[in-house]
């Protein structure tokens, strides 16, 4: 079961690098830099937080400490505006 998993009513489109989420409850929209966008791709593919920062550092140039920070702030956003989840 991967680390994430995005809401029923959430698209994420991650073409061209820049990640779109809608929120087709809201209507709105939100768009990822890169790095944001590697880091959902990775929440949503791998189950545990070391699964995804070792991919995550195969990728970019930044600490496990400073990805682990990333990816825990990212997360924390996605799930206070409901377009994610923890996966069960």
């Amino acid at each position: 079961m991967p680390l994430l998993r995005l809401t029923d009513q959430t698209t994420f489109d991650p073409a061209d690098g820049t990640g779109l989420l809608l929120d087709g409850t809201e209507g709105t929209y939100y768009e990822l830099n890169p790095v944001a966008t590697l880091m959902l791709q990775a929440a949503l593919r791998y189950d545990t937080t070391d699964e995804v920062v070792r991919h995550l550092g195969e990728r970019i140039d930044a600490t496990d400490a400073v990805l682990r920070e990333g990816l825990t702030t990212l997360t924390g956003r996605l799930t206070e505006s409901h377009l994610a989840e923890p996966a069960p």
